[in-house]
């Protein structure tokens, strides 16, 4: 079965993301578990500035799972990027991505994500066949390290004003089949696949059993519950090829971080399949285009 979670912000971050809550991790979690969330996703840069055992407290004090660590601000703060501009893997990335991981096993061993987006780095290399061989040895280290800490790790295909490389769901499936990891899948981000892979529904029955987890938003960041995207054939989709994983919403908190997230779960509830049949409306209420 479906499950839907909330992106949460962390206090290490210094700049703004894509969460309707952030900072205060403890208020956010009682807040998404009182407007029936099922999970809580974090975004989170420096390991140093959290503590582990103290976040997975709260989690269990509000009966929410724990999706797992994005990575965006790695790089999107501290330009941190598995591939620099030069020949070589970035170990300073490496390091801090080991680090989430393990950040990530303090929280919730056995269950949990650690998401590669950006912090892949923008991979500008003269040779693109040499970007994407460093990016197979990066990746397959990482996944070897996160799987005895029961941590999985997924890579998000991205648009190309993020990313140079992996920019649609077949790159990221090559990807996936390139690195040939037991502990190495996809992630898919339906803001990126609306701009990349054009029909959304299709791209996840293409992924198949390697979409381990699902980041939803609308086209320009806000709640889903715009209506411009068809979330119904995106979820009968995901039905269609087994996957009972998390939805998370990445979204502006916008109009405020309340409405944000109310909106959002609401309208994800009412496209889960079967929601027509108890009644539920096709779309939600929507609060921006």
């Amino acid at each position: 079965m479906i499950k839907i979670a909330s992106m949460v912000g962390g206090p290490d971050l210094k700049k703004a993301t894509l969460a309707p809550y952030s900072g205060d991790l403890r208020a956010a979690f009682g807040k998404l578990a009182a407007l029936g969330y099922d999970g809580a996703e974090l975004m989170v840069k420096d390991p140093q500035d959290l503590e582990g055992s103290k976040i997975r407290g709260w989690l269990e004090e509000f009966g929410l799972r724990f999706v797992g660590i994005c990575t965006g601000h790695v790089f999107f703060e501290d330009g941190l990027g598995l591939i620099e501009s030069g020949p070589r893997t970035s170990q300073a990335a490496l390091t801090r991505i080991r680090e989430l991981i393990d950040l990530a096993a303090a929280i919730s061993p056995g269950d949990a994500l650690v998401t590669i987006g950006r912090a892949r780095g923008m991979g500008e290399l003269p040779k693109p066949e040499e970007t994407w061989r460093l990016a197979v040895e990066a990746f397959q280290e990482l996944a070897g390290y996160a799987q005895p800490r029961g941590i999985r790790l997924v890579l998000e295909p991205l648009s190309p004003k993020e990313a140079t490389f992996v920019l649609s769901t077949v790159e990221g499936i090559r990807m996936v089949e390139s690195v040939n990891h037991p502990n190495f899948g996809l992630m898919l981000d339906v803001y990126h696949m609306n701009l990349t892979d054009g029909n959304v529904a299709e791209a996840f029955r293409r992924a198949g059993s390697r979409c381990w987890h699902v980041h939803v938003a609308d086209p320009d960041r806000r709640s889903p519950a715009s209506g411009t995207i068809d979330y119904r054939a995106a979820m009968g989709a995901l039905e269609d090829i087994g996957y009972s994983g998390f939805v998370s919403t990445e979204i502006q908190p916008w109009p405020d971080p309340d409405t944000a997230a109310r909106a959002s779960i609401e309208f994800l509830r009412s496209q889960l399949p079967g929601a027509e049949r108890l009644g539920l409306p096709a779309k939600g209420r929507g609060h921006g285009g």
